[in-house]
């Protein structure tokens, strides 16, 4: 489970984030925080591993607040209503950065990618969770063979399970490890180790064939010839 806090001046902005996270199986939304201070006696003392942090406050900018913080690596995920401060966002190493208002499903994005990365961290199988239906699935990505996307449904197919959720295969792409999973076609992404051969127009993932787009093709060469 993923223990996380957010911090932000506005407490309607803390109430969506509170309520989001009680959507997210594996996420425990530990302590909301008005102002730094109080946070950052909190981390001191408690564990924590993923922030949600807004940039624009008194006192403390979020921004000044993770540089005060770096030397405990806690994951940050900066939430604001201000896109012009991306850039520096990402300079601090941050996971990511929601614009407000912040969708649910771009939420959902944020809290795979940290968990994700808590995973490897503990030396365990990287995974994600996706919403099948009504129920939350565990998709364990070395397993993944390919993802197939038809419109905003796609299909996550393993060795002996096929998994549905109602997703975009660009928001999907936002999840994967870059260094594990390429896309091949406009609706097809394939796992690089289930390859198991190239031709002119398709490949060969497992017992399935897939086709290749010309547009991704010599990326796909340049990374299978790297392998």
């Amino acid at each position: 489970m993923l223990r996380a806090i957010a911090i932000d001046d506005e407490p309607a902005a803390l109430e969506v984030l509170s309520r989001y996270a009680e959507k997210v199986p594996f996420l425990e939304l530990v302590q909301p925080f008005l102002n730094t201070t109080d946070a950052l006696n909190f981390l001191h003392t408690q564990r924590v591993d993923l922030i949600f942090l807004d940039i624009r406050m008194p006192d403390l900018s979020g921004t000044d607040f993770a540089q005060l913080i770096a030397p405990l690596n806690k994951s940050i995920v900066f939430t604001t209503a201000y896109a012009d401060y991306a850039l520096e966002g990402f300079a601090l190493n941050a996971l990511d950065y929601l614009l407000k208002p912040i969708a649910f499903g771009r939420f959902l994005q944020s809290c795979n990618r940290a968990y994700t990365q808590y995973l490897l961290q503990r030396g365990e199988p990287s995974s994600i969770f996706v919403k099948d239906g009504y129920d939350w699935v565990r998709v364990n990505l070395n397993e993944v063979l390919y993802i197939h996307s038809d419109t905003n449904l796609l299909f996550i197919h393993e060795e002996n399970r096929q998994v549905s959720t109602r997703m975009t295969l660009s928001e999907m792409i936002e999840m994967l490890p870059g260094d594990q999973f390429i896309r091949v076609h406009k609706s097809y992404v394939v796992a690089l180790k289930a390859i198991r051969k190239l031709e002119r127009h398709q490949v060969t993932v497992g017992h399935v064939t897939i086709p290749l787009a010309a547009s991704y093709r010599q990326a796909l060469e340049q990374r299978l010839l790297r392998k």
